[in-house]
């Protein structure tokens, strides 16, 4: 796959090189928004909603980097595209109409930017239309506020519509008492120390900071008629989050590859670019800067676009296996939520101040309020996980016991098991003999001991309740204990990280069978290594993966086989490992 030249040899420093970037990464897509308006499509295939939907996604993304392009004094030339667009997508006589909304729909999530348009940059957004084309415009995004909403991150979407028809005179069609209900809500989501759960289940994932924290600076920094209360509350818990969401990011600029919509790629780093706007306390504008930098410039040499210069679907590389079903060829296009510090004036401290490197003290944090223990090792880190599991998507998106900065993680994870072939941090049971396995799908409870480094998971498969408790030593260490009561016999896979293999053959370094079970392999990005500490008869093994990790289309995961008689049993193994990336 070929780099996208524009985007790899950007310098990436200063932020005329940003304001470039946004323009570079528009440029494939113009001719297809040129030539299809309001109906874009790239023809890579769709996702679960309609092509219409898809068609709005790649219309409206781009707006994330646009806006704040503009507003921050950059230079677009390509407004008439969007005037074309929302005029025939907001037509409900127009053959290109994006539809009317009464149910839960992709819409809503795309109306936010224009939204955001309207109450950022009205001169361009707004004035340029006709009256018939505003009052389209005005009803078409009025309509988020009867449509059924998700209760999660999508409440923000009305918000900031309802920011933007006040901002252009629109105030009667703003619904003011549903938006004091999802506010109210929208405050409920937080856990404590910095972080939001996406909705009731309380999900832990990039969604805290690239949607709640970002949208809530967004409305304390950039929305005029604001609640000055809920504004200092938004800027309170960003504070807060500042330095626990540091500790989910390397060195090297890598962030945690954990949760759904890894696809949005360097939209991770969404809300640094929303705590660069905001005027935070907690953190020195420098480190926020370099977090922020770091980030985006990991990007620049791996494969992620198509030949003409178009993102793809997938994290390091095109796979559809790391998406979701709600991810169009479009919805890679919320990486533009990155570029949100380009708001900012040329002469604003944010772009005079010298990037500062990540220096975290802690080799070892517990996260109580994220059910989470960060351990830092060779500039990365590790995150012991036992977060909600959501039901809804890839469940090992969210109930590995461990993820990373630099390992990635494998999805998917028990789709080749009948072939003995595993993904990354599981434990996996099969009554049997291997051909039906079963993994983690939720949690009962958790114990995050903040004085001794340790989790406490009561969880189950679905028809086995399991106990395990994970000890976070130092040095890329931890011991996993398992504690089953088997109904009868059962095969049982304790499996480790995964190593990259993608161009370096994967090299066994150690494998010893028996009581004294270890295997320890090498990939391009370092060593993994699990040591059994039991006494039961293991067989150490290691199997391959094919386009399953977000980090590398070939890895392979070390594991160790257990096979069981019925009873109580104990598991107990030692987790090593070493990132050489």
């Amino acid at each position: 796959m070929p780099f996208y030249k524009p985007f790899s040899e950007n310098p990436m420093v200063t932020k005329q090189d940003y304001q470039q970037l946004v323009l570079d990464l528009f440029e494939p897509v113009r001719p297809y928004l040129a030539s299809q308006g309001a109906k874009m499509d790239f023809d890579q295939g769709g996702a679960i909603f309609d092509m219409s939907a898809s068609a709005l996604e790649g219309v409206a993304r781009l707006l994330w980097g646009i806006i704040p392009l503009v507003k921050g004094g950059g230079e677009f030339e390509h407004w008439d595209l969007f005037h074309a667009a929302i005029s025939q997508g907001t037509d409900p006589n127009h053959p290109n109409y994006w539809g009317v909304m009464d149910t839960i729909n992709q819409t809503s999530v795309e109306k936010a930017a224009f939204g955001l348009l309207l109450a950022v940059l009205p001169e361009h957004g707004w004035a340029p239309l006709d009256p018939q084309t505003k009052e389209n415009f005005a009803q078409w995004l009025a309509q988020i506020q009867q449509a059924q909403m998700p209760q999660n991150n999508w409440l923000f979407f009305t918000i900031l519509v309802q920011a933007g028809l006040r901002k252009v005179g629109r105030s009667d069609l703003v619904d003011i008492n549903k938006e004091a209900s999802y506010l109210k809500t929208l405050k409920s989501f937080y856990l404590g120390d910095g972080w939001y759960g996406d909705g009731a289940g309380k999900n832990i994932d990039h969604y805290g900071g690239f949607a709640i924290h970002y949208y809530s600076l967004i409305y304390a920094s950039l929305i005029e008629d604001a609640d000055n209360e809920l504004k200092h509350l938004f800027i309170e818990r960003a504070n807060e989050f500042c330095e626990p969401f540091s500790y989910w990011f390397a060195e090297s600029g890598e962030c945690m590859a954990q949760g759904r919509s890894l696809t949005y790629r360097f939209a991770t780093a969404g809300f640094w670019a929303s705590a660069a706007i905001s005027d935070l306390s907690a953190m020195e504008l420098g480190t926020i800067k370099g977090l922020w930098a770091r980030h985006l410039r990991q990007w620049k040499d791996k494969p992620i676009f198509t030949a003409e210069g178009l993102l793809t679907r997938g994290y390091d590389y095109p796979t559809l296996t790391v998406c979701e079903g709600y991810n169009s060829p479009t919805s890679p296009y919320w990486a533009f939520k990155a570029f949100l510090p380009l708001a900012l004036e040329d002469s604003h401290p944010f772009w005079q101040v010298e990037e500062k490197p990540l220096a975290l003290s802690k080799k070892v944090y517990a996260m109580p309020a994220a059910n989470t223990i960060i351990q830092r090792v060779g500039g990365h880190s590790i995150a012991h996980f036992s977060g909600t599991i959501e039901q809804q998507f890839q469940v090992d998106k969210y109930n590995k016991f461990a993820y990373s900065t630099c390992f990635g993680a494998d999805f998917d994870s028990l789709k080749d098991s009948h072939q003995l072939l595993f993904g990354d941090n599981i434990l996996a049971i099969s009554f049997d003999e291997g051909v039906n396995w079963q993994m983690r799908m939720n949690n009962h409870h958790v114990v995050v001991d903040e004085t001794q480094n340790r989790m406490s998971i009561e969880w189950t498969t679905g028809t086995l309740n399991i106990t395990t408790v994970i000890d976070v030593l130092d040095n890329g260490e931890s011991i996993r204990t398992h504690t089953i009561e088997l109904p009868q016999d059962a095969w049982i896979v304790e499996s480790g990280f995964a190593v990259s293999n993608w161009y370096q053959p994967k090299e066994t370094l150690i494998q010893r069978q028996g009581i004294q079970a270890n295997i320890e392999i090498r990939g391009a990005n370092g060593t993994s290594q699990i040591i059994s500490l039991d006494g039961y008869e293991k067989e150490s093994r290691d199997g391959y993966r094919i386009h399953t990790n977000v980090v590398s289309p070939r890895t392979h995961v070390p594991y160790l086989l257990t096979k069981l008689s019925a009873g109580k049993h104990q598991l107990i193994s030692r987790y090593r490992v070493h990132p050489t990336t």
